[in-house]
């Protein structure tokens, strides 16, 4: 099986960063209860505060998609997605090699 990691870029709505990280929390909460779901990361810019990125890594590609399609996961996403500007970026990427630290 291999891992997948989810990369989300994300431009937050100016005055929305509270809620956006609110609304995020339950996301997150919600995610780590997924099956095949190993975690996820949120970071802000430093060089530009609007702009977020969001990670989350899984056991494959299946688990993505089971989360993508589940009701919960709509729901629960649609607060955070309301904070966000329209021009985000979404990817998954196959976890090729881990490397030491």
């Amino acid at each position: 099986m291999e891992r997948v990691r989810v990369i989300r870029l994300l431009h937050v709505r100016e005055g929305r960063e509270a809620d956006f990280v609110d609304s995020y929390q339950g996301v997150r909460e919600r995610a780590a209860r997924a099956p095949g779901h190993l975690g996820e990361q949120l970071c802000r810019s430093l060089d530009d505060p609007a702009r977020w990125l969001l990670t989350s890594e899984w056991e494959s590609m299946d688990a993505v998609k089971r989360w993508r399609t589940d009701p919960d996961h709509q729901m629960l996403v649609e607060p955070m997605n309301a904070c966000l500007h329209d021009d985000r970026w979404t990817g998954a990427f196959q976890v090729r090699g881990l490397v030491a630290e």
